[in-house]
């Protein structure tokens, strides 16, 4: 059925509605002034006919607007193009002449993200044709002047086909699938959970697959409005390094760069002032001696621990070659704490790699004597050197419980294990995180 009937039709039934609403007023026993069950439910009937006939109208503004930009979206572009020189031209006469603009008013500018064909379809199928299985009216083969489709115009309608989310594995449909820079595509709900998790866990962020980020500009449609604006708030406290927070416990809130002066943070939220240095409410004078803080330090040297250079946080390696990428990003030097190959330190130290390469051994065990298990381990040692500067780019599937040794959490059924450095990590580590 195409629009205009269906628009016809709900115009009919309104009249019916209203017709049968009037033939039944002043019947009934009830109270004057008030409404008998049987005239609440016409009311209530003709208002939901009458949010259908918006719907009917909406769609149809929204097809014509559709085929508009199809059509005269280049010349558009053009007169806009247009526009912006000539105003771009006035206000460098108004300069040079010494003239002042009283007329000035802000040019407009093109800043749409540039969409392929792809989204231009996904767009169609949500906003302008009708998805297979929706409460909506089927695309009319006639335009609304009683004109044939264009051929240009039948060719981006999308077909009802299926994509599976790289994430959950599931089949949805296409238009609710988002692809990525690295071609993987993610459902709307995985897309939204994953820009969640990422305000929340330090090395999610800024949201990737395959180390590739993920913009908003380029996932928009896919992500709410509220989603979207929450993540622009959390990302400027996010890319912030050494992060400074209020030292108000009660309020905690995070104190943006733009209100530090002289190493003191005023929170615009409570007005607690605190240290940034020491984290500790503000003080005068030079910043004492955290003793807290000092312990902490203490017990980290004792150990071996080190300190990320940038956010300041302590990391303990216990297997694994020197190269530390901390959570925020930032690499390091496990030794000496210089930013990575910035330093002569050795790449790994011995009794780690040893340990690594009989944690790898063990995974896999086999019959043999002793002699049998170290000649494996030398092999799995010298695998381990000659391969440290892993881009975990294929990965083998291994069946059975795990424990994913990125984000430790226990996957009951299945991990993923990095052919080159033997890392084991699940499906979200390996596209989200490593």
């Amino acid at each position: 059925m195409d629009e205009d009937s269906a628009a016809l039709i709900i115009q009919l039934q309104i009249k019916d509605s209203q017709l049968l609403f009037e033939r039944c007023e002043g019947k009934g026993k009830g109270r004057e002034g008030e409404l008998s069950d049987w005239h609440l439910a016409i009311s209530l009937y003709q208002k939901d006919l009458e949010r259908d006939a918006s719907i009917v109208a909406d769609r149809m503004m929204t097809r014509s607007i559709a085929r508009a930009c199809q059509s005269d979206g280049n010349f558009l572009t053009t007169v806009l193009s247009q526009e912006q020189t000539a105003t771009s031209d006035r206000e460098i006469a108004c300069r040079l002449g010494d003239v002042h603009d009283q007329d000035h008013t802000p040019p407009w500018t093109i800043t749409s993200v540039e969409m392929d064909e792809e989204l231009l379809a996904k767009l169609s199928a949500l906003y302008v044709e009708s998805p297979a299985g929706d409460f909506s009216f089927e695309a009319a083969s006639l335009s609304n002047h009683g004109e044939a489709e264009s051929s240009g115009w039948a060719a981006t309608r999308p077909t009802a086909t299926y994509r599976r989310c790289t994430a959950c594995q599931e089949h949805v449909r296409f238009f609710d699938t988002a692809r990525v820079p690295c071609d993987h595509e993610y459902c709307r709900d995985c897309l939204q959970d994953l820009f969640r998790a990422s305000m929340s866990d330090d090395s999610l962020f800024p949201p990737r697959c395959c180390r590739q980020l993920i913009t908003t500009s380029g996932v928009r449609i896919f992500l709410t409005t509220d989603l979207i604006k929450q993540y622009e708030q959390r990302k400027v406290e996010l890319e912030t390094p050494d992060r400074t927070y209020c030292s108000n416990p009660l309020c905690s809130s995070f104190i943006h760069p733009k209100d530090i002066t002289n190493e003191q943070a005023s929170c615009p939220d409570c007005g607690a002032i605190t240290c940034t240095v020491c984290k500790a409410p503000g003080h005068g004078g030079d910043c004492p001696a955290d003793t807290a803080l000092q312990q902490v330090l203490q017990t980290a040297d004792e150990n071996g621990w080190q300190r990320c250079y940038s956010c300041r946080r302590l990391v303990e390696l216990d297997i694994g070659c020197n190269h530390i990428t901390c959570r925020c990003g930032a690499q390091f030097c496990y030794i000496c704490a210089e930013r990575w190959k910035t330093c002569v330190c050795p790449q790994w130290n011995e009794e780690r790699l040893l340990r690594r390469a009989n944690q790898v051994v063990a995974r896999r065990p086999v019959g043999g004597g002793p002699l049998e298990v170290r000649a494996r381990v030398a092999a799995a040692a010298e695998h381990l050197r000659d391969r440290h500067h892993c881009e975990h780019e294929s990965w083998d599937y291994v069946r059975g419980e795990h424990r994913c040794e990125e984000c430790y959490h226990t996957l009951p059924s299945y991990i993923f294990e990095c052919r080159q450095c033997h890392i084991q990590a699940c499906n979200r580590c390996t596209k989200n995180r490593l």
